[in-house]
């Protein structure tokens, strides 16, 4: 994580407890980065007729979760113009 020997002493569990769940979070999201790329290889090889997604490439269970509530978060017609703007930008 970086953090200096005597700082590390110095904290309280709770700031360790933030910098440890943010520096989870940080390699999850390498992973996530990571399996994206994978997936975008495989799928740009035309080799194979099935395609996969990043979830098929690599679990995550906490960041599937993650991002799964965050789209509950959001509205329902909001969610349908977001997919509708992605959709036609898209195809164009």
């Amino acid at each position: 994580m970086g953090i200096e020997y005597n700082a590390l002493l110095n904290m309280t569990w709770k700031e360790y407890d933030y910098l440890s769940v943010g520096y989870e979070r940080r390699i999850e999201r390498q992973w996530d980065y990571t399996r994206h790329i994978i997936a975008s290889q495989y799928n740009s090889t035309g080799m194979s007729k099935k395609t996969i997604s990043a979830k098929e490439v690599m679990k995550l269970p906490t960041l599937d979760k993650l991002i799964r509530k965050e789209l509950q978060k959001i509205p329902e017609d909001r969610l349908k113009n977001m997919l509708k703007v992605l959709k036609q930008n898209i195809n164009v």
